[in-house]
């Protein structure tokens, strides 16, 4: 019997994603409170960049804190375990009806794995939103498994039985890398000594 396939979160890299905003808020708040409490200053009005650096602070301090919850997605032939959040839910296909693909704002650089569950049926400690009478929630982006995204998509499709709906990130990627392998190619062409382009010196 197939005993699956554990997806895991690239914590390390989400930590280092998260870091160096956090420190920023930080730096930025510290600087405008010294700012504010210094009557010789020329920059006296402090408050907005002060608000915004704490709440920029606050979201990546809570991002931070979230990393030490243990993320995993287990999935073999009877179904998906969810692992988050100190809490753990056993997914079995029938309760699944389909995982999707989302880009967040306009493009496709960070899209969230998202699962539409049957009716009835909740995730423990992840929020959720309502589409057509189901529960939709995020999992996690499809860039932050220790995985390539497309390998995450051909796992999860092959053991669901084809209920991953992400052709047009797919398509996106496929598209970027070609974009990019061109790009190197005429580099490669551009830095080519003239007899090894065939030019005539």
């Amino acid at each position: 019997m197939d005993e699956g396939v554990r997806l895991r979160r690239n914590t390390a890299k989400m930590r280092g994603r998260y870091l160096f905003p956090a420190v920023l808020g930080a730096g930025g708040w510290v600087a405008a409170r010294a700012t504010a409490a210094d009557p010789s200053s020329a920059f006296n009005n402090s408050g907005p960049f002060m608000y915004l650096s704490a709440a920029m602070f606050l979201v990546f301090a809570c991002a931070l804190v979230a990393l030490f919850w243990s993320f995993y997605i287990d999935v073999d032939e009877a179904g998906m375990t969810v692992r988050a959040r100190g809490a753990t839910t056993r997914l079995p296909w029938s309760s699944v009806e389909m995982l999707t693909a989302v880009k967040i704002g306009t493009d496709w650089s960070n899209p969230v794995l998202e699962i539409q569950v049957a009716p009835g049926v909740r995730i423990r400690r992840r929020f959720n939103r309502g589409h057509e009478g189901r529960r939709v929630y995020g999992l996690e982006s499809l860039e932050n498994f220790t995985l390539p995204p497309e390998q995450v998509v051909a796992i999860l499709d092959k053991y669901s039985g084809g209920k991953v709906d992400a052709q047009d990130y797919l398509n996106y990627r496929a598209g970027k890398r070609a974009v990019a392998q061109w790009l190197t190619e005429q580099q490669r062409i551009r830095d080519r000594p003239d007899d090894e382009t065939g030019k005539d010196g």
